[in-house]
């Protein structure tokens, strides 16, 4: 059994909707988890959104599968389950949507996913090396909050299927995130998202960025970097003490787009991603200094829930380097990322 698995079973479990029991609809929640594996990035979500439709019943849903794999250009799918194909009991630590599996046992989590229209299958365990983060009750806009939980570091051992081909992976560094609460797709609101694994397993830096914000980056609700030494989060610096440049922005050839029948509804190449996003953390004498070059992109549109637009979020692979000086002791290390712009 893991040393993190107490940490874990106690905040990674599912919340669910209280739609379906007479409480408030509107309800969002998802498990993410990002590998990189040599030459591959993988992205693979399970989400669980309540359907706010009108006329929809109480405890309707869209359960949905979104997978993501970069090689030398984007491949993945999202795919929908009906409501006899989902198992995902509040308060455990598993999701089965058809024969897609994503679960928290014996200490590690496995992810058992194939796509049905894609060449494509992901067969993984991840083991945690660090405690997670929770967040509650983070305000996103005037609307209801959101909360979340990170873990930036495990290592992931499987194999991935992509075409004709089976890739094996040993020990590729993998991060994981759990969000849940009830916002609606469409509000005015942004999030930059991003994290930071080194290259180098015996390096133990780890870290984490958030910034929640209005969609013209003009007010921001929440900012904060997050940093673990080895097992534990060893600082925070939030709010004023860390500012955010975006510098340039990211000019892509090519835009994946998911679903890819909602390419004609978000059509072109142009976004508000920026080329390099700069982030600077400093109070109590300690400094860190965290620089996210993006190389490449994949879009996820969503529906809004109250309006006939969509909301985009990008999903941007690049490299992250963090240097500083925390507690007296050097901070450094460099690696590969996917970091998340919604609204962008």
């Amino acid at each position: 059994m893991s040393p993190f698995d107490k940490a874990i079973s106690d905040t990674d479990w599912l919340r669910r909707s209280p739609s379906s029991r007479g409480g408030a609809g509107g309800h969002k929640e998802w498990w993410h988890f990002c590998v990189y594996a040599p030459g591959v990035d993988v992205l693979v979500n399970l989400s669980l959104v309540d359907d706010v439709r009108e006329g929809a019943p109480p405890g309707q849903e869209f359960a949905r599968v979104v997978v993501l794999v970069r090689e030398r250009g984007w491949d993945g799918d999202v795919e929908v389950f009906e409501a006899h194909e989902v198992e995902a009991p509040g308060g455990g630590l598993q999701m089965r949507f058809g024969d897609n599996r994503v679960a928290f046992e014996g200490g590690r989590y496995v992810i058992e996913v194939r796509l049905r229209r894609r060449p494509i299958a992901v067969s993984l365990v991840l083991e945690p090396g660090c405690v997670p983060s929770l967040a509650n009750n983070i305000r996103l806009d005037p609307g209801p909050p959101i909360n979340w939980l990170v873990l930036p570091r495990m290592v992931a051992s499987g194999t991935l299927r992509l075409g004709d081909r089976v890739v094996q992976v040993e020990r590729a560094r993998a991060y994981h995130d759990h969000n849940w609460g009830h916002f609606a797709w469409g509000r005015d609101f942004a999030w930059e998202w991003g994290y930071g694994l080194p290259e180098e397993e015996g390096n133990p830096w780890s870290m984490v960025f958030v910034r929640l914000s209005d969609r013209a980056h003009a007010r921001t609700y929440m900012q904060a970097l997050f940093l673990w030494r080895g097992a534990l989060q060893h600082r925070v610096l939030r709010a004023a003490d860390v500012t955010v440049e975006r510098v340039g922005l990211l000019r892509a050839s090519r835009v994946f787009k998911l679903p890819r029948a909602m390419a004609l509804v978000a059509p072109g190449t142009v976004t508000d991603v920026p080329r390099a996003l700069e982030v600077t953390a400093r109070g109590d004498g300690d400094e860190v200094r965290c620089r996210f070059e993006a190389e490449d992109v994949a879009a996820v549109v969503i529906p809004n829930d109250h309006d006939p637009g969509v909301t985009v979020i990008h999903e941007v692979s690049g490299v992250v380097t963090v240097e500083g000086r925390v507690r007296g002791e050097r901070v450094a290390m460099r690696g590969r990322a996917i970091f998340e712009f919604l609204g962008a």
